[in-house]
């Protein structure tokens, strides 16, 4: 049986795999990689997420922001849950599901 991992990783959206920096989905599932919506919700949590990223910022080259993540956590959330919810939808026992992302968010303040 496959696996889709959840994760938050920069210039990924949290469905892995994911290509870097457009979102488009990768899981080798074809039901999953060729849903729009699916893609439209990785590229949102990615874009999110990216913008805890700053560069040149706080003395460090690259500095991670949890402040903005904080910020960003509800929307994350709200958008995790239509990913999750879809992927139950589409999944015909092909595929399990291991969340991450959500385990991230909830040790966020």
């Amino acid at each position: 049986m496959q696996k889709i991992k959840l994760m938050f990783e920069f210039g990924h959206g949290p469905i892995w795999d994911s290509e870097p920096f457009t979102g488009k989905l990768m899981t080798g599932i074809e039901i999953v990689d060729s849903d729009s919506d699916l893609e439209m919700w990785n590229r949102q949590c990615m874009d999110l997420y990216d913008e805890c990223y700053e560069f040149n910022s706080h003395g460090k080259g690259c500095y991670f922001n949890e402040e903005t993540l904080a910020e960003n956590k509800k929307k994350l959330q709200r958008i995790l849950e239509q990913i999750k919810s879809r992927l139950e939808e589409l999944n015909d026992n092909n595929f399990t599901i291991e969340d991450k992302a959500t385990d991230e968010l909830n040790k966020v303040n």
